[in-house]
């Protein structure tokens, strides 16, 4: 529950009545003194502590056995004792700490006597991090205690600690904001003429710490709700509203993106254009980007009434820019409403709010703009690139894709920007396989089209710095699987061609050679401990126990086949071992198909064996049969993927590699993210 605060009259006389105020205890059984009578004893007692001080100083001046010469500096000593007297008493932290009143003034007379200092001076001691007993009182929420202080010593409602944070800092960030008031009033009474009114008023508002943060800003960073007070202090420095702090942020903009409504109503009943002029050169985020990051309709509405929709940021972007980025649909088709002529504004990079909607892959973003005005299809950046060259360079394949698929589209499809390059050329050089997967699939598209430099979408896919990449190999097969060809006159020199890596090609060998051989040593103990054992007696004895069960026969015709080409496998690899690049790749194509069969035939024949021994169990073979017939039917599927999808330019291949090719860039974006995050 809030308190009242001290009035002013009382705050005035603070000062004369702390002494006054200071109680000590009755000794012998005598009565304590009056009122008046302590106040007369105490305040003749500070005056003759204060000037035997000042005649001790006199005389160590005068004497003759410390003299001091002009131009010899102060020995270090004294500049200790100089910041000794700035640290505040123990005695005093500990009382600020714990909030009493009397206990507090009664301490103050003991120290002054101990230290030889004013009470101004020991009110403005300080902690180790230039707190001073104000800061302390109020970071422990001690109201009575922290107003009292502000009575005896206004001043120190202005002084900063280490951080730059004065008491109204601390008060507002612990949403004590009755304090901040109080604090406001304090300093506002201190002043005489209505213009020394004004300044102290401003200067208490104005000062930051060194996050740049004034008291508004705290207020509102730690999601205060008392409107009167934030309202109070908008009301006395309409300035502070728009003073940005270091991450470029108002109190507006903070307001705006909190969705604090009544704060926002409070700025705009000031002069708002008086005060946006002061900070047109101050980079600071505009406060309509709070409100669209906010995504609050209500807010942007009352944001836009404010007049702020043609604001730019220090990066050139429009609102409309920034709604696009983060594809809030609905505040585009607001700011639309404001003004059509925001999309055609460009920002630093040169970029249209439609080629921010593509560069982020929101297609309702792009749709809007589209349908609000057709034309906007055929803005170009700075460099001359379309929505489809933005999309296709970023990677947005379901922008591409609405494009692709969108009428009226033809002169997008292989228009060049300012390098002479084609949205293909760009989806090339940033090795993005899906959206060249979609272009490559189009007829329209020409494939051998050349750039400024020469070079077909082939030949860049080509000379990539990191041909080994997975992505850059998709989008190569994707290219070759199509047709497409080298230009042969390319501008661009080639580049030394590098001795391939010997030792990478035998780990894969040496890799395949250690499973093939597990494989066919797994495959050759099976035959021998066969399921369901030997018949030891006649007749038959020696034979297998289950020799005239199906399942038998399909386990030992997959574990033969198993053991076979495992074997076939691991005699190729051996070739390889030469260490010839050729023989390496040929010995690869050759083991690999032989290894999966050994691997599926091994797989299958382990279902034959177990469902064979556990027949008599009907619920639990088939479970075992069910699960094995999943496993065994996924199994060629990412086998398959190792040779698929393939480089032949037939149309047949082609239709049967797209959903492989499709499955390999969803598995590389995969892992891609996965690293990222």
């Amino acid at each position: 529950m809030a308190r009242k605060p001290i009035s002013n009259a009382r705050m005035k006389a603070a000062k004369d009545r702390t002494i006054g105020q200071t109680s000590a205890p009755s000794t012998n059984g005598l009565e304590a003194p009056d009122q008046e009578e302590l106040e007369s004893f105490l305040r003749t007692a500070f005056y003759i502590c204060s000037q035997i001080e000042e005649f001790g100083k006199m005389r160590h001046q005068g004497s003759g056995s410390a003299p001091h010469t002009q131009g010899v500096d102060a020995p270090a000593d004294e500049d200790e004792d100089v910041e000794q007297e700035r640290l505040m008493d123990s005695r005093m932290y500990m009382q600020a700490t714990r909030g009493r009143v009397d206990e507090f003034i009664r301490i103050l007379p003991s120290i002054s006597s101990e230290k030889k200092l004013q009470l101004s001076e020991i009110l403005s001691q300080v902690s180790p991090q230039n707190n001073t007993c104000l800061h302390i009182a109020v970071s422990f929420g001690h109201h009575e205690l922290a107003e009292y202080i502000v009575g005896l010593c206004p001043d120190l409602i202005k002084m900063t600690n280490s951080k730059g944070d004065t008491a109204l800092h601390i008060a507002a960030r612990k949403k004590d904001l009755s304090f901040v008031k109080f604090g406001m009033d304090s300093c506002l009474s201190g002043s005489g003429a209505s213009r020394d009114v004004e300044q102290a008023e401003h200067s208490l508002l104005r000062i930051v710490n060194k996050e740049g943060n004034t008291v508004l800003h705290e207020a509102l960073i730690n999601r205060c709700k008392q409107e009167e007070v934030v309202e109070i202090l908008i009301k006395a420095d309409p300035q502070v509203a728009y003073d940005p702090n270091k991450e470029g942020k108002s109190p507006l903009y903070l307001a705006a993106e909190a969705h604090y409504f009544h704060v926002v109503e409070a700025i705009g009943k000031s002069k708002v254009e008086e005060h946006m002029n002061i900070n047109r050169d101050r980079e600071a985020k505009p406060a309509v980007h709070g409100a669209i990051l906010g995504k609050s309709k209500e807010m942007l509405e009352k944001i836009l009434a404010l007049k702020l929709v043609h604001q730019k940021d220090e990066q050139g972007r429009t609102p409309l820019h920034y709604a696009a980025s983060i594809g809030y649909l609905e505040g585009v088709q607001m700011l639309l409403d404001q003004s059509n002529f925001d999309r055609y504004q460009r920002d630093d990079e040169g970029f249209l709010p439609i080629h921010i909607a593509s560069m982020r892959g929101y297609v309702d973003i792009v749709k809007e703009l589209l349908q609000i005005s057709s034309d906007s299809i055929e803005l170009l950046s700075k460099h001359g690139e379309n929505i489809l060259h933005v999309a296709a360079k970023y990677g947005k394949d379901n922008v591409v894709d609405f494009v692709l698929k969108k009428k009226g589209v033809e002169n997008l499809i292989n228009e060049k920007d300012k390098g002479g390059n084609t949205p293909l050329h760009l989806a090339t050089r940033h090795a993005h396989p899906k959206v060249v997967n979609y272009l490559t699939w189009d007829k329209r598209v020409d494939v051998n089209l050349v750039n400024n430099e020469g070079q077909t979408a082939f030949d860049i896919a080509v000379s990539v710095e990191h041909p080994t990449s997975f992505h850059q190999r998709l989008v190569w097969t994707a290219l070759k699987s199509y047709g497409a060809r080298p230009a042969g006159n390319s501008k661009v020199p080639p580049k030394p061609s590098k001795s391939p890596n010997t030792d990478e090609y035998k780990d894969r060998v040496n890799t395949l050679l250690l499973v093939s051989t597990l494989v066919a040593t797994v495959t050759f103990a099976a035959g021998f401990t066969i399921p369901g054992g030997y018949n030891s007696s006649d007749p038959g004895a020696g034979l297998a126990i289950f020799l005239m069960r199906n399942m038998f026969h399909m386990f030992v015709i997959c574990n033969t086949i198993a053991m076979y080409t495992a074997i076939l496998a691991a005699i190729i690899l051996i070739w390889a071992q030469l260490g010839d690049l050729n023989l390496m790749d040929t010995a690869f194509t050759w083991a690999l198909p032989f290894l999966g069969l050994a691997l599926y035939a091994m797989s299958l024949g382990f279902m034959a064996g177990v469902s064979l021994v556990i027949s008599n169990l009907h619920w639990l073979a088939i479970v075992v049969f069910i699960i094995g017939t999943i496993c065994l039917v996924s199994l060629p599927v990412p086998f398959l993927l190792l040779f698929l999808p393939s480089e032949s330019t037939n149309h047949i291949l082609r239709y049967i590699s797209y959903y492989p090719f499709l499955i390999l860039v969803w598995a590389s974006e995969s892992s891609e993210i996965k690293q990222e995050d």
